[in-house]
């Protein structure tokens, strides 16, 4: 079952202004005075929380300062098609290189806009390369799991490291995952009983990005 970009997109955006006080020291750097870009490596991956320096050579209507573009909780960046308009172009960047980040927003600009634009794409800031999982629902004690560079988290441990209330339905524990390359949102149900008896095969790895949805149980009273 697949659930829509836009669902997730008011999940992650309406939670993370309540969980983002508590990461705020752990997950930002301080801000350059400058305009200075960060030097990467060419295999470095854009990631949540880093900031562009954008800007097109032969845009019509010259500026001295690039646009300093921040890659949002979903992974989106918005860049203008020309400093001279609102109109803008979106793309999903986490786990992009720059230059492939670039390179599409040419191939975008050039389908409608320009004709060869030249487009430049700087990293001005990055943020510490921890991956966020967001928790939701009501049989959930938390609402953020930090994972470190390297580390395995599977959802069983994850959950249970989070907490869970009495209520908890572990039967009916819901992954919702975005793949970047493809900005398609998938939605698995997991059961954490099962997986405590021993069936592992469903205790998935954990990727930056994901949410997790522990719901209550639900009883009927009914005769």
């Amino acid at each position: 079952m697949l659930a829509t970009r836009a669902m997730v997109g008011v999940l992650w955006l309406g939670l993370w202004a309540a969980a983002s006080a508590q990461i705020a020291a752990t997950n930002t750097l301080p801000q350059s005075s400058t305009n200075a870009p960060v030097r990467p490596g060419d295999d470095f991956k854009l990631g949540v929380g880093d900031k562009l320096l954008y800007w097109i050579e032969d845009d019509p209507v010259k500026g001295a300062e690039p646009d300093t573009i921040t890659v949002n909780a979903l992974g989106n960046a918005t860049f203008r098609v020309t400093r001279g308009s609102d109109l803008s172009i979106t793309l999903n960047v986490a786990g992009r290189t720059l230059a492939e980040t670039a390179a599409e927003i040419k191939r975008r600009l050039d389908a409608d806009y320009y004709h060869d634009a030249k487009v430049k794409l700087e990293l001005k800031e990055t943020t510490p390369r921890f991956g966020q999982v967001l928790f939701i629902g009501r049989g959930t004690r938390g609402n953020m799991l930090q994972l470190m560079p390297g580390e395995e988290k599977r959802i069983f441990e994850a959950v249970f490291q989070v907490g869970v209330n009495e209520w908890a339905n572990l039967r009916k524990v819901k992954l919702i995952r975005v793949d970047p390359a493809t900005q398609k949102t998938e939605t698995r149900i997991i059961d954490l009983e099962d997986i405590k008896k021993g069936n592992r095969a469903n205790n998935i790895i954990l990727q930056p990005g994901d949410i997790i949805d522990v719901p209550e149980r639900t009883f009927n009273f009914g005769g």
